[in-house]
């Protein structure tokens, strides 16, 4: 059976040149080559993290490196703020109820970006608050945070700021150095273009600070370890996974993280032409460039437009998360892509939903995706 050709979130699509890296001999984890390895990545990572912070590694999903951010940074008596505006701002919640920490809710509806002023009146309201938590990329919903209006509030007044970029590193703006940022997570799978099985955070001084004085329990996650073993690792690393992390890196690089931001960003202005073309309606009220969140048309259901994109195409998009689960679709733009699977892609849909019943003139978001590429110079991928 052919594999399926994927437009999701995360994971994504493998270059050939990153699974090649992945299969090669496995270097021994204590000895210098590997840890001459970690130091090449680092300063490699460092460039697309866009910090100069140190960058902790870890073997574990994303949501591993979430919990490390909440076990390190905070104290038993602390109270934090969290944006929940999709499943993973919920997340945030779930990991302080598990460690009992007491927080403070802005509950959005999901596809809602949280206005800034929102947490610069929580922190008034709460002035007990000593970090805020939230997403730079809501991947359930594909809405965007203003993370530079968000990081001056919390600079103000001296509060950490913690930022999941799981999916938005590398293709939604961020700066965590100029804007003061203290702590940045990030995974594998999704903008880097490797399997699933690495995190990352990056840990500013004035977070390190505040990680000197934690006591909440921690063991595998702890951060003072894993800065006394960074380029090592406390514990066995995936090695594999950092060899192919490292040719990533290399390919990221090769054309520059300014060309990763626009083509992604590209490819996601042209599938929302080509969606609002066919009359589907976008989901997010601030979209940006990981996915594209669509409402699914009255009266088709959803598990038929995803079966019907996976066996007759090949192509797996996603679908919703939550009370969201068939009510939207989530198509991908990150990975190894490039304009003529975005207009494949597009195609398919086209094809898929006049099948099921709903009206439109076949390539009419082909056409409007096809004009959005002819109004740039089309950054070519060197995948």
């Amino acid at each position: 059976m052919k594999p399926d050709f994927l437009f999701v979130p995360g994971p994504v699509n493998v270059p050939r040149r990153v699974a090649l890296a992945e299969a090669r001999e496995v270097i021994y984890h204590r000895g210098e080559e590997f840890a001459e390895l970690l130091k090449s990545v680092d300063a490699k990572l460092k460039r697309v993290f866009r910090t100069q912070n140190t960058i902790l590694y870890f073997t574990s999903s994303g949501t591993g490196a979430m919990e490390a951010c909440v076990t390190n940074l905070l104290n038993s008596n602390d109270e934090v703020l969290v944006i929940e505006g999709g499943k993973f701002g919920q997340r945030w919640r779930e990991l302080c109820q598990a460690f009992r920490v007491k927080h403070h809710v802005i509950a959005l509806e999901w596809g809602r970006a949280v206005r800034p002023e929102q947490i610069e009146d929580a922190l008034r309201a709460h002035p007990k608050i000593s970090a805020v938590f939230v997403q730079l990329s809501e991947t359930s919903t594909g809405t965007v945070y203003d993370i530079e209006s968000i990081a001056k509030i919390t600079n103000k007044r001296d509060v950490l700021l913690v930022v999941d970029a799981i999916s938005g590193l590398g293709v939604v703006p961020l700066e965590p150095d100029k804007w003061g940022v203290d702590c940045v997570v990030a995974g594998s799978q999704k903008s880097l273009m490797v399997p699933p099985g690495l995190a990352f955070v990056s840990v500013s001084e004035r977070a390190w600070q505040r990680a000197a004085k934690s006591d909440l329990p921690k063991y595998y996650w702890d951060f003072n370890a894993a800065k006394k073993n960074l380029y090592f690792t406390p514990f066995t690393p995936a090695i594999s996974l950092v060899m192919a992390l490292d040719e990533a890196l290399n390919i990221i690089l090769e054309d520059g993280v300014e060309h990763l931001l626009a083509r992604t960003e590209l490819y996601a202005r042209a599938t929302r032409a080509a969606v609002t073309a066919i009359g589907l309606k976008l989901f997010s009220e601030r979209p940006g460039a990981v996915c594209t969140a669509v409402l699914v048309p009255a009266g088709l259901n959803s598990k038929e437009i995803l079966e019907s994109l996976r066996r007759d195409f090949s192509i797996k998009i996603s679908g919703g998360q939550d009370h969201l689960k068939g009510k939207i679709l989530r198509i991908g733009h990150i990975g190894d892509i490039g304009p003529k699977d975005v207009l494949g892609v597009i195609a398919a849909l086209e094809l898929t939903l006049h099948r099921l019943g709903y009206k439109l003139e076949l390539g009419t978001g082909v056409r409007a995706a096809m004009e959005v590429f002819a109004e740039h110079t089309m950054p070519v991928a060197s995948l």
